[in-house]
């Protein structure tokens, strides 16, 4: 039986109203590091943003999709074994869910997502 590895490992977090903060640690043997890229593996940006949504929507109740992405940064390469903190903060007002991947001072990507809210 083949499984497919696609989520990181939830090692701590922490909740408070529409905020909370996960430390993870990004596995090696993700289906997403074979072909991004062979010789220097690296976590496509596109996960990053539908893992920021996912966990957002598991913690925070927010909806599960984005109608629109603004300010998003991919500043340092997220490889696998890495081990980083995701901040996710929900505007509900604005339906935006900001989120940022770091690692101390160090930032790896960032960004708002505005969500469908079905309307």
């Amino acid at each position: 039986m083949n499984t497919r590895r696609l989520d990181p490992a939830v090692i701590d977090e922490q909740r408070d109203g529409d905020e909370c903060t996960l430390r993870l640690a990004v596995p090696a043997d993700l289906d997403y590091f074979p072909g991004h890229f062979p010789q220097a593996p690296v976590l496509p940006g596109v996960v990053q943003v539908a893992w920021a949504l996912r966990l957002a929507a598991s913690r925070l109740g927010t909806p599960p999709h984005c109608r629109e992405m603004e300010a998003l940064k991919f500043q340092r390469l997220l490889q696998p074994g890495s081990r980083v903190t995701l901040a996710l903060r929900f505007d509900r007002a604005r339906s935006k869910l900001h989120f940022a991947y770091r690692d101390g001072d160090d930032t790896f990507s960032s960004g708002r997502l505005v969500l469908e809210t079905g309307e």
